[in-house]
């Protein structure tokens, strides 16, 4: 009995280190700077766009070696004007190539 608690706890501990970029999206707010967006994050962004005076930053959390969770910031004047987060699925045909 008392290792199934042990495991329970080691388990449960293991689950709550991975911590997807959605996640700590969470604590983003708009009018946020870019180093505010940095520190929440831990770090600078996957991807870069920019045009127009935007910049958009995406970051992406790889989940199972195939889907990933995706947050796309929209920075207007240096700060979070917008922001998306979505799972992205990737679809395999049966015969093992992507759709």
């Amino acid at each position: 009995m008392a290792l199934v608690g042990v495991l329970g706890i080691v388990m449960s501990s293991c689950a709550s280190m991975y911590v997807t970029v959605t996640d700590k999206a969470a604590r983003i707010q708009p009018g946020m700077t870019k180093d505010e967006v940095t520190e929440i994050m831990g770090r600078t962004p996957d991807y870069r766009r920019f045009a127009n005076g935007r910049d958009e930053w995406e970051y992406r959390t790889l989940l199972n070696n195939r889907d990933y969770d995706v947050v796309v910031l929209d920075f207007h004047n240096g700060r979070v004007a917008q922001m998306d987060s979505f799972r992205e699925v990737r679809h395999y045909h049966p015969d093992g190539e992507k759709k």
